[in-house]
């Protein structure tokens, strides 16, 4: 959490001067993780909470995201694990619905037993479109990440992505709230080894935008 506020505060400066909108969002997220080698497979869950902030400066967006719990595993069989994952991305809309992103995620798994660090690269395309009311729409992003780098052991051989989510954030109010859930699949042939993550998120954040040169809490316009 607090490397992704320190992100943040690093592009303000060169952003925020030509923003759009802000929106700051607080974070509970449900985190999954699971492997498989040789036949036998370990599963943990548990639960996160954390902090996000999104600049929108015309069709570029940064967004930044710091979040922390603790995973447990479902048969016992593992000591439970704190986690905490930073992720700062960037998007560019190309056309109206479609836009192509740029992320990268670090996430630490700690506990008594040891520690491993995940840093991913990833490239994606996303689409997204209203449903119904531009005041609320869905987004769905496909993602390559062609760098994966795990403490301790060799690179992931190859690595996708996924990201389905709905928003809805009333023209007219400050609040916005976003229900979002990521996969990542991952495969380590040389090990044998497969690996999967998955995130159910809901966000609940306040906008601000700028209009006519000035700064207004909420939406824009009727």
């Amino acid at each position: 959490m607090k490397a992704a506020i320190v992100l943040t505060l690093a592009l303000l400066p060169t952003a925020a001067l030509a923003s759009q909108s802000i929106a700051g969002r607080v974070l509970i997220a449900a985190p999954k993780s699971s492997a498989r080698l040789s036949g036998l497979s370990e599963r943990l869950d548990g639960l996160w909470a954390g902090l996000a902030l999104d600049v929108a400066a015309g069709r570029f967006t940064v967004s930044t995201a710091g979040t922390r719990g603790r995973v447990t595993s479902d048969a016992g069989s593992a000591p439970d694990r704190d986690v905490g994952e930073v992720v700062v991305s960037g998007r560019y809309e190309a056309r109206n619905g479609l836009g192509f992103e740029l992320r990268y995620a670090g996430r630490v798994f700690s506990s008594p037993a040891g520690y491993q660090r995940w840093d991913i690269v990833g490239l994606g395309a996303s689409v997204s479109r209203d449903l119904g009311t531009p005041s609320v729409h869905a987004v769905a992003t496909l993602a390559y990440l062609p760098i994966v780098n795990v403490t301790s052991q060799p690179r992931a051989t190859f690595a996708i992505s996924s990201d389905v989510g709905v928003a809805i954030a009333p023209r007219r109010s400050p609040m916005a709230l976003r229900v979002s859930y990521r996969v990542e699949r991952f495969s380590f042939f040389k090990l044998g080894r497969s690996e999967q993550f998955e995130v159910l998120t809901l966000s609940v954040g306040l906008r601000v935008r700028r209009a006519d040169g000035r700064w207004t809490v909420g939406g824009a316009g009727p």
